[in-house]
């Protein structure tokens, strides 16, 4: 096996050198295969170096102007990012981090240059079309590959000889940590995943893309854990509810992209536990009462599907409102107030003033307490409502 993946790497590194895109594309796609195909308990790399040299070849590939290469790389990258390819120690974190920012920025750039456009200006429908697939098909792959280093991530925060690097020396800098690798990859998704992601969302919507993106995004709360309610408030202030809330609405009813619901429930489920535990300026809520928060999201979002309208009359319904249907009510009244908290305000102040005060007559019909958060956000709610809107003084 050593000598194989040895030659493979070597003729690689040659076949970069030559002016060949059919045998780029080639050398890439049998890299690909091998990595992928290896048995995970029979080690591929031996030594470090040979992994070091395997990394900076993909990284010339995948910054190649061919995007018929580029894409090959990115596709090779990700099978290489695997626990057992990665974990020769001691593991190569800068190298990691350059072979990322190469595939990041190879997409970023890819994403930026204006759609083809026909010799007089005319670009057909079909063809700006055709360029938006491609896109949407090369930011996937993209997200895939940093989806598989977000989980090398995880998988070596419980690996001793991944964390400590015997090797450095303490002179040398810190980046070739496990934390300093973290940290980049926050730094990263911030900075490069979330805007692309955003800006192709703009004209396309793809389920697929969609659950990687926000796998990572729920990844990086445990890849950086100290981070976690500052990034949970920043994707708050960027409309992620709202954001995240669509996509339920828009792909997820009738038990249709089952995958995508389960994603998007533990998302909002993380980052709805992450902004109660450090509110802006109230005290946080007891263990006791984020446990009983924490019971009623685990069974109430991955029933929410519903647009906001539809939302807003579950929320008002006055008919007798049985157990399973009042944890969804709860649910749907926390992401609101969350959501209002972080200026998000996707439904209008009159409707929710209504809804929210059915929803509290309804409690007091049927002699139910609701956790003291529910009860908190249903009066902040109430409170600024009103003050926004001075007609419903008269209601």
């Amino acid at each position: 096996g050593v000598g194989r993946i040895e030659s493979v790497v070597r003729s690689l590194q040659g076949s970069l050198r030559m002016n060949n895109t059919e045998l780029h594309k080639q050398g890439l796609l049998l890299f690909a295969e091998i990595l992928t195909r290896q048995p995970e308990e029979i080690k591929l790399f031996t030594s470090s170096a040979m992994c070091r040299d395997a990394g900076r070849a993909l990284q010339e590939a995948v910054s190649s102007p061919v995007l018929e290469v580029a894409a090959e790389a990115v596709k090779a990258i990700s099978a290489f990012l695997r626990k057992d390819h990665q974990s020769v120690p001691p593991v190569q974190y800068r190298e990691l981090r350059a072979l990322l920012e190469a595939m990041l920025s190879r997409c970023a750039d890819f994403s930026q240059t204006p759609l083809n456009r026909r010799p007089l200006g005319h670009a057909s429908n079909r063809d700006s079309e055709k360029a938006i697939l491609r896109r949407g098909k090369f930011l996937l792959s993209t997200l895939e590959g940093f989806r598989n280093a977000c989980r090398l991530a995880v998988e070596f925060q419980s690996e001793p000889s991944a964390q400590e690097n015997p090797f450095t020396a303490p002179s040398a800098e810190k980046e070739d940590t496990l934390e300093a690798f973290s940290e980049f990859l926050l730094s990263a998704c911030d900075s490069l995943c979330i805007p692309m992601v955003m800006r192709h969302s703009e004209q396309a919507t793809h389920p697929n893309l969609m659950e990687v993106f926000l796998s990572i995004l729920h990844s990086l709360f445990v890849i950086v854990p100290h981070m976690k309610e500052k990034f949970s408030k920043k994707l708050a202030s960027s409309s992620f509810i709202r954001l995240t809330l669509e996509l339920k609405a828009r792909f997820c009813g009738s038990l249709s992209h089952s995958a995508l619901n389960q994603v998007c429930s533990s998302f909002l489920y993380y980052m709805t536990l992450n902004l109660l535990s450090a509110p802006e300026k109230t005290a946080p809520p007891s263990q006791e009462e984020l446990s009983a928060v924490s019971a009623f999201l685990q069974h109430g979002l991955p029933q929410i599907s519903s647009r906001s309208p539809e939302s807003l009359a579950f929320l008002s319904d006055r008919q007798y409102v049985e157990g399973t249907a009042r944890q969804r009510q709860y649910c749907i009244l926390l992401l609101f107030y969350l959501a209002y908290i972080y200026e998000d305000r996707f439904v209008s102040e009159a409707e929710l003033f209504v809804a929210v005060q059915s929803f509290l007559l309804s409690l007091q019909d049927q002699g139910e307490r609701p956790p003291l958060v529910i009860f908190r956000a249903s009066i902040y709610l109430l409170a600024i409502c009103q003050d926004k809107d001075g007609a419903l003084d008269e209601v």
